[in-house]
């Protein structure tokens, strides 16, 4: 069970690097802003769509092609390039990750003048994938030279703080780093590193999420389901919460075991839209769950 909910670096700062790039929910269409209601930026329809196929409907095989449609329309926004960089990382694609990466700077900069407080947010997120490309092209010995560039991604997000405190893109990409932090840091005061995802942070579904998360690794299991349920609310069909809230429900033990079972075979239910490393995973600790019998999914 230890191995089931402690989280590492890694596997922290994959999440991270996801969510710095994309985050999405049902907005106006002509708006295309995954995160506003209010001061909306025009993103992109086509973006709009693969951020909700893969963080809404937890559609990561759709999503991937969906990229493709927007890399041919929307080549000028920043999130089409992070997103692809979060998709390289999670294929251990390091060198594309990097590639990517370099153009979310390149449209981040584009953006100076026009939008500094999204400049400054992908500047953030550009060094963020360049620290995350060094550290894992290059191993862990590499991390004091990927550290300059975590400190430039800090600079960045204050920057774009002193424009608009209050805006929910930034909220949510710094809410997630200040929860990366407190998780390597057990002497860091959680709820002060949740307060950016918990007051201002959109969409609902992904600000839950990252709350689940953060109790989870706490072993907090109350706190952690009763946010990862509000997460489900957001975006109910999204496979992805029903492998947290069953980690979570496993977690609790006892009469809970019954409905962990249930949330990861709900989760294999949709084993063809699901990446090739998380659908494993939920193979692997169903089974683990199950007493070594593999669950139902699929076909």
């Amino acid at each position: 069970m230890k191995s089931l909910v402690k989280l590492s670096f890694t596997s922290v700062s994959a999440s991270v690097l996801a969510l710095l790039v994309t985050a999405a929910t049902a907005m106006p269409s002509f708006a295309a802003d995954p995160f506003r209601s209010k001061n909306a930026r025009a993103i992109g329809t086509e973006t709009q769509k693969a951020f909700e196929l893969m963080f809404k409907d937890g559609n990561y095989t759709a999503a991937v092609k969906q990229l493709d449609i927007a890399l041919k329309t929307e080549a000028n926004e920043p999130l089409v390039h992070a997103l692809k960089a979060s998709t390289a990382y999670a294929q251990d694609d390091y060198l594309g990750m990097q590639v990517y990466g370099k153009r979310v700077r390149a449209n981040a900069e584009a953006l100076r003048g026009r939008d500094n407080l999204r400049a400054y947010l992908y500047l953030a997120a550009s060094d963020l994938i360049e620290a995350g490309y060094i550290v894992k092209s290059e191993g862990l010995s590499s991390a004091p030279r990927a550290l300059p560039l975590v400190q430039n991604v800090f600079d960045s997000i204050k920057k774009a703080q002193d424009i608009d405190p209050a805006d929910p893109e930034l909220n949510l990409i710094k809410g997630y780093i200040d929860m990366l932090i407190a998780s390597v840091l057990p002497l860091s005061d959680l709820e002060s590193a949740l307060s950016s995802l918990r007051q201002y942070a959109a969409p609902d579904y992904l600000k839950w999420r990252g709350i689940a998360l953060a109790y989870r690794d706490a072993r907090r299991p109350e706190l952690a389901l009763d946010a990862v349920n509000k997460a489900i609310a957001a975006a109910p069909n999204n496979p992805d919460l029903n492998y947290l809230k069953g980690q979570i429900l496993w977690m609790q033990g006892g009469k809970s075991m019954p409905e962990a079972k249930v949330q990861f075979e709900l989760a294999l239910k949709k084993a063809k839209q699901l990446s090739p490393t998380l659908l494993q995973e939920i193979r692997d600790q169903c089974r683990n769950l199950s007493g070594g019998v593999q669950c139902a999914e699929s076909k």
